[in-house]
């Protein structure tokens, strides 16, 4: 499964890892994006009071499908994934030597 933010035909925008198969789309650990004032985003639990690990969604309901930003990612790893953090790619070591 891949993370990626999901656009639902109801409007909703959830991030969350996904897995297309045919005519269906699993998902699984969803959290709604909600804009907050000052350009801020936030993420909520998506249907938090439904008791499910994983759900298959008709492929009709979604709109589009598409790669979050490193930083969304990260974020939504944190609190919602395996806490797994992508470093950034100007990662600097100046000092680093390579021996073989």
């Amino acid at each position: 499964m891949e993370t990626r933010i999901v656009r639902l035909s109801s409007g909703e925008e959830v991030i969350c890892k996904t897995e297309t198969d045919g005519e269906t789309t699993k998902i699984k650990n969803a959290a709604l994006l909600v804009p907050m004032g000052g350009g801020q985003l936030g993420m909520m639990p998506w249907m938090p009071y439904a008791d499910y690990k994983e759900l298959e969604m008709d492929n009709k309901f979604i709109m589009f499908v598409i790669k979050p930003q490193i930083e969304l990612m990260n974020q939504y790893n944190e609190q919602f994934g395996s806490g797994i953090v992508v470093p950034e790619k100007n990662v600097s070591a100046p000092n680093l030597t390579l021996t073989t």
